[in-house]
């Protein structure tokens, strides 16, 4: 039934005792670029414009191992999703429901979902090679099991800082006077008409949390932003677009981080569209300007009292559109791709949503849920305004686009459309409540541990 949510993953200390002592971190970073003919998400990678990479941190307070992870994919689907989650589980000594799996979603990267490959014995084009999932696996795999045999540090200091960004995300679903939908305004370079419209319903922060050694070295910084991470696609050229370049130009101009990383937050309905130039003079630009958000919050971090780790994961069941289109009125990849979802429905009824918190202050909020519209992290953040609340969305891809009651109820745009859409209207009252749930612990106190 609609509504039922289930605790599957809780570990509270409600003690007041200092837990942060034994907080140790690794990193792993790995180059997964596909070779040169390989299928992107859209079309063959005939240039290498930037490496693609799978990173992430592994974290142990003694009693609770966990792992953040992004990678430069457009997306991870389905059965993948899971195989991914339990080999970074096994090779990272911790529980499955410990794994935080989240895509930066790029749109000239790689659709990782070989289940819909040819059938032996059927025609048509791969969706990913077989034997680039098969090394890549092997290589993240390895690099998981090196780092957290290897050598920890013990972490000194939890630092956290915010920065208000302008000329970057805009909503992309642009209504009329009567509150109905009126245009879409894409990624790339839209019709000046469109850019002049109004920015429209984003989250404009950009949050970043750093780790510092008990040494005063900083570790690695994690930075969170909620758009439509990129400026282009369909170019034949696998590359990390607008984040990217945002990296590579923190890197060029602050040496005192040791890694850095990025997440995608809730962007399903927010682009760069209003502010795109086009062409590779948009990447740039786009990309200097993320990358200065995040120079300046590494400028201007603050300390925040470390603590133990607080994992809640809350398992809900997804309201799906019974009322679908068959796939025989779909062609090409949208066939393939819609015939996956169907075929495999059932096995995604149940989805989850996971805060992980370090400390009374410093919290994660991770969907496994994929294209989720930004009110929702709005929404999280106004169930703890006091508290820093980071958010990354794009977890498995194959719940499509996650819209709010009120998209809907505009009738029209492409994120509710059949196509794009798997679920209801439902899924508003749902969510919400699962996020109250997540933060239940929270809310309700100020400092819990």
């Amino acid at each position: 039934m609609i509504g039922t949510f289930i605790l599957v993953s809780l570990r509270l200390d409600i003690s007041l005792a200092d837990d942060s002592a034994g907080l140790k971190i690794v990193t792993f970073k790995v180059d997964v670029t596909p070779p040169i003919g390989d299928p992107l998400a859209y079309v063959p990678n005939e240039k290498v414009e930037t490496p693609i990479y799978v990173s992430g941190i592994v974290l142990d307070d003694g009693k609770t191992r966990a792992v953040w992870v992004s990678c430069d994919f457009i997306g991870i689907y389905g059965e993948s999703y899971v195989v991914w989650l339990e080999m970074l589980a096994k090779q990272a000594g911790t529980v499955r429901e410990n794994i935080f799996l989240h895509s930066v979603h790029q749109h000239d990267s790689i659709r990782w979902n070989p289940e819909c490959n040819p059938k032996e014995g059927e025609n048509g084009p791969l969706v990913i090679s077989p034997e680039y999932c098969i090394k890549t696996l092997k290589d993240v795999s390895e690099a998981v099991a090196k780092a957290v045999s290897g050598t920890w540090q013990s972490v000194g200091k939890l630092l956290t800082a915010e920065t208000r960004i302008g000329g970057l995300a805009a909503n992309r679903r642009l209504v009329n006077e009567d509150g109905k939908f009126a245009h879409t305004r894409y990624s790339g370079k839209n019709p000046p008409e469109l850019q002049a419209l109004p920015v429209g319903n984003i989250d404009p922060i950009l949050r970043t949390i750093c780790f510092e050694n008990t040494g005063g070295q900083k570790i690695v910084a994690l930075h969170f932003y909620a758009t439509h991470p990129m400026a282009a696609y369909l170019r034949k050229m696998v590359s990390t677009d607008v984040p990217g370049r945002a990296l590579r130009h923190v890197t060029e101009n602050n040496n005192s981080v040791a890694m850095n990383l990025y997440f995608t937050g809730c962007g399903g309905n927010v682009t760069f569209g209003k502010y795109n130039i086009g062409g590779i003079e948009g990447i740039e630009q786009l990309g200097k300007r993320l990358g200065e958000g995040m120079l300046q919050n590494l400028r201007k971090l603050e300390e925040q009292p470390l603590g133990p780790l607080v994992v809640k994961r809350v398992a809900f069941e997804v309201p799906f559109n019974s009322l679908m289109k068959p796939v025989s009125e779909y062609e090409g990849r949208s066939a393939v791709s819609r015939r996956y979802k169907l075929e495999t429905l059932d096995k995604w009824r149940q989805s989850t949503a996971a805060r992980m918190s370090i400390g009374p202050r410093v919290h994660f909020l991770s969907f496994e849920l994929n294209e989720v519209f930004v009110d929702y992290q709005l929404y999280a953040q106004s169930l703890i305004p006091e508290h820093f609340l980071a958010t990354a969305a794009y977890g498995n891809g194959i719940y499509g686009y996650i819209p709010t009651r009120a998209a809907f109820e505009e009738n029209g745009g492409y994120e509710t459309g059949d196509l794009a859409c798997q679920v209801t209207a439902e899924i508003d009252e749902v969510l919400r409540e699962v996020l109250r749930k997540c933060f239940a612990e929270v809310i309700n106190g100020p400092d819990i541990f």
